[in-house]
């Protein structure tokens, strides 16, 4: 690997990366975090008429009991104060042909149900009440078990929405005997965020005497009203800016379309971008025949660099459904203009020991691209940005044939689970656990395939899926791997540490520190069967190492994150 200099200004630059998931959310505390108790204590284990009064009740840790007010006046009747200890199922809510109506074994907790009068939004002032609504999955008249593990994802969801900073759940009492009425408290968070940002210095080719490739910055932005006028319409607009490579691109997602049960959503993109091949590549090409009299020939291109220069122009329209217990389904279509008006005509790399050619993986000229794209999603974190507990799931399925009136056919399939877990001995302390794995089959074109800047950390990633960076990442184990800047096989598994720094209030909420590192692979599927030539042994496997350490910020506009591994990849290791 040849050597990298560094640039003489303070390389923190180099490394800042900024990012954030919905809306950055504070840290849940220690009053709304436990998984004990719950509605059962807050609306049924009240005191007997001899013993404390009600306002000595004290209150659940994860569902705060909530007074009843049907008046301006001081409250004087706790939450499910109508409900005697011996009435646990009274007549008014269970059949008495009910099977659940049966006594429990002996032993057994007596199930506390009630019938459901109605839901009650408090404390959003900005956001309409069907959006918070819409997120609750019961309705006036349903019996409602106050065990039921619904109720608590029902916090978790409104949380992650990120139009909250705080949910609180109780049971208040309704207006006959048995009846309950169902609180949901919420206090708004400031919804116009920074999304993502990512800033850097970047590796490329600046002139035709470059012996090596000299550092540019660049700065990729993503800002997001999440909760547009409070209806939970999202709008975003994301953009990199470069002297090599430019996109931008404009979202729209509504959740409940027309009230539907179906989201609706709207994009549109543009990417001036370049994709470098090869390594050491020996290129035959031509300058571009439509340069005006005098104007030199791309830099890249005079300097027998094997790169690709392309435009894509595209639209994105798509929905989804919710399945329910934090999963839903979307499928979308894409379909886009692909031009490439600078591709060298031939060129050739070392893979190994041996010359092969290069195929860029683009069509020459115009091209149509059209895209289906089928996502599964879990996501019952407690938190969308810092989680502590929770498990998310994504799986994709990208399509593209023909049949759509598509240039390219293939199909791509790709899955990351993330799995957060709290840890005993303090709040706030947790681990992740990570897998992704990905395989594509057909003629996709280099932008679908996988990359190694979106697998290891030690350089920068894919932004609006465009490499900002000519390098591949060190080669740690000196594997084969060094022989991949993208494939059609991927995977990675890691494990990350994550510790609480600082907690706060107001315009920085929380400060956290993270450490992880794991292994990732990628290849071709052809190397399966025929291995990269001059590699012996476990070089032959292409994987390696990755890992990452560094802060996390979380703030009234979004989590910015200073991750420190990037400056590592402007060295030599």
């Amino acid at each position: 690997m040849r050597a990298r200099a560094l640039p003489l200004a303070f390389l923190l630059v180099g490394a800042l990366s900024f990012s954030i998931g919905a809306a950055a959310q504070e840290a849940v505390p220690d009053e709304a975090a436990s998984d004990e108790g719950g509605l059962r204590d807050a609306a049924s284990d009240e005191a007997a008429p001899d013993e404390a009064a009600p306002d000595e009740a004290a209150p659940d840790e994860g569902y705060r009991p909530i007074w009843d007010e049907p008046a301006p006046e001081e409250p004087d009747v706790v939450v499910g104060d109508d409900v005697a200890s011996d009435d646990v199922v009274p007549d008014d809510v269970v059949p008495e042909d009910d099977p659940a109506a049966a006594p429990p074994a002996a032993g057994a907790l007596s199930p506390i149900r009630y019938v459901l009068e109605r839901v009650e939004v408090r404390g959003n002032d900005k956001t309409a009440d069907y959006v918070v609504l819409r997120y609750v999955p019961f309705e006036a008249g349903d019996v409602l078990d106050v065990d039921d593990p619904d109720i608590e994802g029902i916090r978790y969801r409104l949380l992650g929405s990120g139009y909250f900073e705080t949910v609180r759940l109780s049971l208040a009492r309704g207006s006959a005997r048995g009846r309950v009425v169902l609180v949901v408290e919420v206090e708004e968070r400031n919804t116009i965020i920074v999304e993502h940002l990512a800033l850097g210095l970047s590796q490329g080719v600046e002139n035709t005497s470059d012996t090596a490739s000299d550092l540019l910055p660049y700065l990729g932005l993503t800002l997001a009203e999440t909760n547009f006028l409070g209806t939970g319409i999202a709008l975003s607009l994301s953009g990199l800016i470069s002297e090599r490579q430019q996109g931008v691109s404009v979202r729209f997602n509504d959740p409940t379309f027309l009230g539907s049960a179906f989201s609706l959503g709207l994009a549109g993109f543009f990417n001036n971008g370049r994709e470098f091949f090869g390594t050491d590549a020996v290129v035959a090409v031509r300058c571009p025949p439509d340069l005006e009299p005098g104007e030199p020939c791309p830099a890249e291109v005079e300097a027998n660099r094997a790169v690709v220069f392309y435009r894509r122009y595209g639209l994105r329209v798509g929905s989804g459904v919710d399945l329910g217990n934090a999963a839903w389904l979307t499928l979308d279509w894409q379909p886009e203009l692909v031009d490439v008006p600078i591709r060298p005509d031939a060129a050739s790399e070392m893979r190994g020991t041996d010359i092969e050619p290069i195929d860029f993986a683009i069509r020459e000229g115009t091209s149509f691209l059209s895209t289906l794209r089928l996502g599964f999603h879990y996501d019952n974190r407690d938190d969308p940005v810092l989680p502590n507990r929770g498990v998310l799931v994504r799986l994709m399925v990208d399509g593209s044939s023909p049949i759509l009136g598509s240039a390219y056919n293939f199909l791509k399939v790709h899955g990351q689970v993330r799995h957060w877990v709290p840890m005993p001995w303090g709040h706030g302390h947790s681990v992740r656990f990570g897998i992704y794995g990905g395989v594509l089959f057909g003629d996709a074109p280099f932008f679908f395939k996988f990359y190694a800047a979106d697998l290891s950390d030690l350089i920068p990633s894919r932004i609006l899926e465009m490499n900002v960076d000519d390098r591949s990442p060190p080669n740690l184990l000196n594997t084969s791997i060094v022989e991949r800047r993208s494939g059609d096989l991927a995977g990675r598994i890691d494990v990350e540490y994550n510790l609480p720094i600082y907690q706060g209030h107001g315009g920085l909420r929380s400060v956290s520190g993270y450490f992880g590192g794991g292994l990732y692979a990628l290849s071709d599927r052809r190397d399966l069967a025929l291995s990269v030539p001059g590699y012996e042994g476990a070089s032959k496997v292409p994987v390696d190492l990755t890992f990452d350490f560094g802060v996390r910020f979380d703030t009234s506009v979004g989590m910015f994150q200073v991750g420190f591994s990037t400056l590592l990849g402007f060295l030599e290791l």
